[in-house]
Formats: structure tokens, C-alpha cells, sequence
């Protein structure tokens, strides 16, 4: 176990703290002596078991489910096993928890956990003071080491906390270099009390096309049912027959994330937790799928993680009145006031929300010194690179990373 960082600030009197390379923009926030603790390998996979209560007092109804614990303790169990080094931080103020941020390590790059499979990622934290504090002190325990590495935070979203800590210049600690850059919107509609409500705020030639597809469906299948499975109620055997359906209509570029079948161990894991709210949505006709959406309901909203329709059935629009068939039930069974289409540009989202998102960044912490500028300036140099590149071939979205 590596000792702790300790970081000893002044009391709420005081003028600042003594480390200087620490932030003191919230220093009224959080007082007295604490310590960053860091877990590197198994050290980390015993410290995730003592850290669940902590975890879940820190995690609000309303969080994205990836920061939830079950979420994050699926995922070291499944992924940090072979490739990467689990890696988390905790800062504590005595036996008390104040902030935990989930990583691995891969090479000498930090990343945020599950930064793969799921669309953004957080520090878990009871303030935005504490989590300044724990990056600055993360900051600092990784300029000691001296190896070259340095945080990737690959997925932020403009929502969370940490995005919130980095994004703004005063709160960076004053001995790291940054790199920033957008990702990808993340589109989001009200819901408006219901069906009739979504619909009746959408542009006319929009809920004209939303309602024929409806119609359409009622009329040539009056058999197709939505069948709506939470928590407990879904069975192994359900997520393996909507991933495969999901795996066989996959129409994106490259596979699946199905493919990689971690991923369905792991939403078997976290559907038995309620806390998650992961539910799996299915549309079908005489016990076919015809569409199918995996996602999440907490707080107010709604988080669809990933959906998929049969093309053969296209004239139908599955996909689409699957949404549109499950708004009443998400309004009234879950409480649900706001529909999240999560990180994504395809242009099918904007029909849904009128181009209403917030957005997900890309931003590194490089520790300061001559190879974290050259490390600086060979990023600037890509992006600069990848933005003649788009605008010669007159692209709009990202190039393949």
C-alpha cells in the first residue's frame, strides 16, 4: 500500500493552503488535514470492497449510472484484470471519504474506469472543493513518480463535476499542462409530462412523421408489444438474446460492442442492483424482436446506453416507436421528466430533441517539465492536423481515432 499524500490546509479563517500547487478556489469548502490514499493493483480491488459505502453516499439519485459503485465494481471485476492496472484515488479527511476517483493504469497513461463502454465518466465527490483537492494532490503524487504519464480523461461530460473542476483555468493545478478538446454532443429532450406533451411541443412536419409512424404500426401489426424488464426481472437469457439481436443489426462502423461479451456479464450484474436502473426495453411481433434498447432510469432521467431495430422491418420504424411507445410508461412508472440520448452526433437524435445537448470533452493533465511540452505540442500539432484533414475533405465529424 503506497503511504498517503498529505495535503494540510488552513482552517476557514485562513488566507490559503501551504502546498502550493494546489487550487484555492474552494478552499472555504473543505477544511482541516486530508490525505490522498492511492491503490494501485490488488491494493485497489481490496480498497473498491471498502470503499461501497462511501461510493454510494457520494452518489447522488440523479448521477449518470457509470458512476454508480455496482457499475464501477462490475467493471474493475471484468476488465481491469489483464491489459491495465487498477488505480484508485481517495481523498479522506480522517476515517471520513471526501472524494474517490476510479482509474487504471495502461502504459504510463491514467485513464478514468470503463472509459470505453460507457458514454462519460466522473470523480465521485461531496463537493466540488474536494474534488479540486484530489486532482491537485493526484497531480502531485504523479510529478513525484517522474515516469513520463498522465491523466486521459477521455470522456467528461459538461455536466459533471470533474469537467466543471478542469474546465475552468483556475481551478488546474498550477504544476500540470492541459489539453482539452470536445468529443461529441450528447442530445437531450423534456418529455413534457408525457406522449401527448413530447409530441405536441415538436416541430409540426416532426410530430406528423412521429404519429404516422405510430399508425402505421397499430394498423399493419396490431400484435406488436413493448415489454419493459427491470432489475431482478431480467434474466440472464434475455440480455444474451437482445445482445445477439443487437449484434446482428449493428450498422455502425467497425462491431458490436456485444462482440466483447464482458459486456453482457456486466449488465447482468448491474441489473440486480435497483440503484443502477438499467432496464431492457424490446419491441416485438408474435415473440420476434423488432427493436430492442438497453438503458437506464435515474432521478429524472432517462439514459438510453444502446438501442437497435431490424432493417428488414424498416417501413414499421421499430426503433422509433419503441421510444415513443415507452414515454407514458417512463413518465409514469419511473419519474422520469427528460429523455438523454447520451454521447453520440448521429442525426436520427436530433429529430428527438431539436438539437438540445450538452457535450462530452476529451482533456489531459500532463505534468509540467520539457517531456510533458513536447508531449503538448505533439497534440496540438495532431489537431491541427485533423482539422485541415476534415475541412479538405469537408467533413464534419470526428476522424477515426
Amino acid at each position: 500500500m503506497n503511504p498517503p499524500v498529505r495535503v494540510r490546509l488552513r482552517d476557514e479563517n485562513g488566507e490559503g493552503v501551504e502546498n502550493t500547487s494546489l487550487s484555492v478556489h474552494h478552499r472555504a469548502e473543505v477544511c482541516g488535514e486530508v490525505a490522498l490514499q492511492v491503490h494501485e493493483g490488488k491494493d485497489a480491488m481490496d480498497a473498491l470492497e471498502r470503499l461501497e459505502r462511501p461510493w454510494r453516499s457520494l452518489t447522488g439519485d440523479s448521477d449518470p449510472p457509470f458512476l454508480t459503485y455496482t457499475w464501477n465494481q462490475a467493471w474493475y471485476h471484468l476488465y481491469a484484470v489483464s491489459g491495465c492496472r487498477p488505480l484508485i484515488f481517495e481523498l479522506a479527511s480522517g476515517d471520513r471519504t471526501l472524494a474517490i476517483l476510479p482509474c487504471y493504469l495502461e502504459g504510463r497513461t491514467i485513464r478514468l474506469a470503463g472509459d470505453r463502454i460507457c458514454d462519460y465518466q466522473d470523480v465521485i465527490a461531496a463537493d466540488d472543493g474536494a474534488a479540486s483537492l484530489l486532482v491537485a494532490a493526484a497531480m502531485e503524487w504523479l510529478s513525484a513518480k517522474g515516469r513520463g504519464g498522465h491523466f486521459r480523461f477521455e470522456r467528461l461530460s459538461t455536466e459533471g463535476r470533474l469537467f466543471r473542476v478542469l474546465h475552468g483555468s483556475d481551478d488546474v493545478p498550477r504544476s500540470s499542462l492541459r489539453f482539452e478538446k470536445t468529443f461529441a454532443p450528447c442530445p437531450w429532450t423534456s418529455l413534457r409530462g408525457g406522449l401527448e406533451g413530447y409530441l405536441a411541443g415538436l416541430p409540426r412536419k416532426t410530430r406528423q412523421d412521429f404519429r404516422h409512424s405510430l399508425n402505421r404500426l397499430e394498423k399493419e401489426a396490431p400484435s406488436a408489444r413493448v415489454t419493459i424488464l427491470r432489475d431482478f426481472g431480467i434474466q440472464v437469457s434475455d440480455l444474451w438474446g437482445a445482445a445477439a439481436f443487437h449484434t446482428a443489426n449493428f450498422r455502425k462502423t467497425g462491431e458490436s460492442p456485444f462482440r466483447d461479451h464482458r459486456l453482457i456479464d456486466l449488465l447482468g450484474r448491474v441489473a440486480k442492483d435497483p440503484e443502477v436502473g438499467f432496464q431492457l426495453g424490446v419491441l416485438t411481433l408474435h415473440g420476434d424482436f423488432l427493436a430492442v434498447d438497453f438503458g437506464f432510469a435515474r432521478g429524472r432521467r432517462y439514459y438510453g446506453y444502446l438501442t437497435s431495430f431490424d432493417q428488414a422491418h424498416s417501413r414499421w420504424a421499430p426503433g422509433k416507436c419503441l421510444i415513443l411507445r415507452r414515454i407514458d410508461q417512463w413518465v409514469g412508472e419511473d419519474g422520469v421528466e427528460e429523455l438523454d440520448f447520451l454521447s453520440g452526433n448521429e442525426p436520427y437524435k436530433a429529430s428527438y430533441t431539436g438539437g438540445e445537448a450538452y457535450q462530452v470533452w476529451s482533456i489531459r493533465l500532463i505534468p509540467d517539465g520539457l517531456a510533458g511540452r513536447v508531449r503538448l505540442a505533439g497534440l496540438k500539432s495532431n489537431r491541427r492536423l485533423r482539422q485541415i484533414a476534415k475541412r479538405v475533405l469537408h467533413r464534419d465529424e470526428g476522424l477515426p481515432r
